[in-house]
């Protein structure tokens, strides 16, 4: 079976770009942005887990036929999409998730005292 990598990579770069653009030129608020992208996120996590769980309850069930291999092939695009929001989730929120991996300086001073 054959994955293809740009399909689902190509339509959510532009749509993200487009709602980027539109935030940073003050069109829609960041909120707007943000919420767009965590619905995105979850319907891709909803997809991508739902057909990985039905496959699994299939495969154990030991049933098999072509929806298995249909089922799989969803399961592992809207996986890569899932994984592609992602970065742009980090993107959104990368202050927070700086301050959350590297720590905040200013409450570390405020300890050490």
């Amino acid at each position: 079976m054959v994955y293809e990598i740009l399909i689902p990579i190509i339509p959510f770069l532009g749509f993200y770009s487009v709602t980027y653009a539109l935030y940073k030129i003050g069109f829609i608020k960041k909120a707007i942005h943000v919420h767009l992208w965590n619905i995105i996120i979850l319907i891709a996590f909803l997809i991508s887990g739902g057909a990985g769980f039905l496959v699994m309850i299939l495969m154990e069930a030991g049933y098999v036929s072509p929806i298995n291999f249909e089922l799989m092939y969803w399961h592992v695009e809207l996986g890569i999409t899932l994984a592609l929001v992602s970065l742009f989730h980090f993107h959104i929120y990368w202050k927070s998730t700086r301050k959350m991996f590297m720590g905040n300086k200013r409450s570390c001073k405020e300890v050490r005292s």
